[in-house]
C-alpha cells in the first residue's frame, strides 16, 4: 500500500475543551473517534509567532513533495458563513471544505498504487460566531444554576461548545467517507492546531485566586491556554490506538514526520528544530526533546521543559542588575499559570534565562 496522508490544519482550536484531553460536558464524539484511533499528544506547544511562518514553511514543504511525484491536493477554507437553522448548515465554509475534500478523496480512491497528500487549511470553529441552533440548543441546560457572577462567562463557554460540536458534525462526515472509501487500510489522519484558543477560562478563575499574569500584560500572549495546542494522528501505527505521548513536541513537528511517512529526507532551516513523530508514533526508541522555546509578535520570549514554564519578563534583556528575570511556573501542575515561583528557585531562572539567550542569538533574533 502506497503512503498516504490527509492532514486538516486549523489556525486555532481550544484543546481544554475536547473530551479526548479531559473536558468532561462539550459533545465531541468524533473527535474522541479519532483519539481512539491514534495517538493523542498531550503536550504540543506552539509559538505565538515563528519565524519564517508556519504556512510558508508548509508551502515549501509541499512544492518538494511535488517534485519527488507525491500527488498533493491543497484546500483553503473560505469565508465565514453565519447559519442558525439546520438547513443552512451546507453554507458554511466548514462544510463547503469537507465537501471538496470528500470529491478530493474520491478521486484520489481511484489511483491506488500512487502515493498522495491532502491538506485541509480551515480557521477552526468559526470563534467568534453563531453556530446552527441544533447545536445551541445541546447546551441550554449548561445555563441552569450557575452563580450571576460567572454567567456572562458561562455563556461564552456555552456558545464555543455549541461551535465545537457543530465542527465535530463535520468532522465526522470526513471520517464517515474516509471509511467508506478506504475501510480496513485508512491513510494517516493528521488534525492539528496553529494555536489554542482561550474560552474565558482564566478569567473563571480569576475571583477564586490572583493570577501571577494579572501584574504584567507581556505574559498573556504566552498564557496555556493559548500556547497548549491540540494534536492527534491517527493511521500511522495499528498497536498505539487510543494512546498518549507526554513528550515536547510542535505542530511544525508534523512536516519532517509526513516527510519520514512518505520516504523522503526533510531539512530543517539551520536554526529549527522540528523533528519527525513518527518514532514516538511506532513506540521507537528516540531522544525527546528537553525544552520548547517560543516567541511571540511583540519579541517576547519563553521556554517550555518537562517541569518549569519560563516567561522571561521583558525588562529582563535590557538590564542584569535586576533579579526578576521572569515568571516561572511548574509544570504540569499549574495550569493556569497561578504561583510564579521564580523566588524559589533562582538557580533554575538563570539556567532557564540563560538557555533562551542562547536560543535567540543562534537565531540572530533579539528579545525587546
Amino acid at each position: 500500500m502506497p503512503p498516504r496522508a490527509i492532514v486538516l490544519n486549523l489556525d486555532q482550536l481550544s484543546r481544554r475543551c475536547l473530551g479526548c484531553y479531559g473536558h468532561e460536558w462539550i459533545e465531541t464524539p468524533n473527535l474522541d473517534r479519532l483519539a481512539a484511533r491514534g495517538v493523542v499528544f498531550d503536550h504540543c506547544f506552539a509559538s505565538p509567532a515563528e519565524e519564517p511562518p508556519f504556512g510558508d514553511m508548509a508551502s515549501r514543504w509541499i512544492e518538494q513533495l511535488k517534485r519527488e511525484g507525491i500527488s498533493v491536493r491543497w484546500l483553503s477554507e473560505a469565508d465565514e458563513v453565519s447559519v442558525h437553522d439546520a438547513e443552512e448548515l451546507n453554507k458554511t465554509s466548514l462544510a463547503q471544505l469537507v465537501h471538496q475534500a470528500e470529491q478530493a478523496l474520491v478521486e484520489l480512491s481511484q489511483e491506488p498504487v500512487a502515493p498522495w497528500l491532502l491538506w485541509l487549511e480551515s480557521r477552526g470553529i468559526g470563534w467568534p460566531g453563531l453556530a446552527a441552533s441544533q447545536f445551541v440548543e445541546l447546551y441550554a441546560d449548561e445555563l441552569d444554576d450557575v452563580a450571576a457572577d460567572l454567567i456572562d462567562l458561562r455563556e461564552i463557554e456555552v456558545m464555543y461548545a455549541a461551535l465545537l460540536t457543530q465542527f465535530d458534525h463535520f468532522l465526522g462526515c470526513l471520517l464517515a467517507s474516509i471509511d467508506r472509501l478506504f475501510g480496513d487500510a485508512p491513510p494517516v489522519l493528521i488534525v492539528m492546531a496553529q494555536h489554542g484558543q482561550a474560552v474565558g477560562e482564566g478569567e473563571i478563575l480569576a475571583p477564586f485566586a490572583n493570577r501571577a499574569s494579572e501584574s504584567s500584560s507581556d505574559i498573556e500572549t504566552f498564557r496555556d491556554e493559548l500556547v497548549h495546542s491540540p494534536l492527534l494522528i491517527a493511521g500511522a501505527a495499528s498497536d498505539l490506538l487510543g494512546s498518549r505521548r507526554l513528550e515536547l513536541v510542535t505542530p511544525a513537528d508534523v512536516l519532517p514526520t509526513l516527510s519520514d511517512w512518505f520516504g523522503i529526507e526533510f531539512t530543517p532551516l539551520a536554526h529549527r528544530d522540528e523533528r519527525s513523530l513518527l518514532p514516538l508514533l511506532r513506540n521507537n526508541e528516540c531522544v525527546p526533546r528537553s525544552e520548547l522555546y517560543l516567541r511571540d509578535h511583540e519579541g517576547g520570549a519563553a521556554v517550555r521543559t518537562g517541569e518549569f514554564f519560563f516567561i522571561q519578563r521583558e525588562y529582563a534583556a535590557q538590564s542584569d542588575e535586576d533579579d526578576s528575570f521572569g515568571w516561572l511556573f511548574l509544570k504540569p501542575e499549574d495550569v493556569w499559570e497561578l504561583n510564579d515561583v521564580a523566588a524559589q528557585y533562582p538557580e533554575q531562572v538563570t539556567l532557564l534565562r540563560t538557555a533562551i539567550q542562547s536560543w535567540l542569538n543562534a537565531q540572530n533574533l533579539k528579545t525587546y
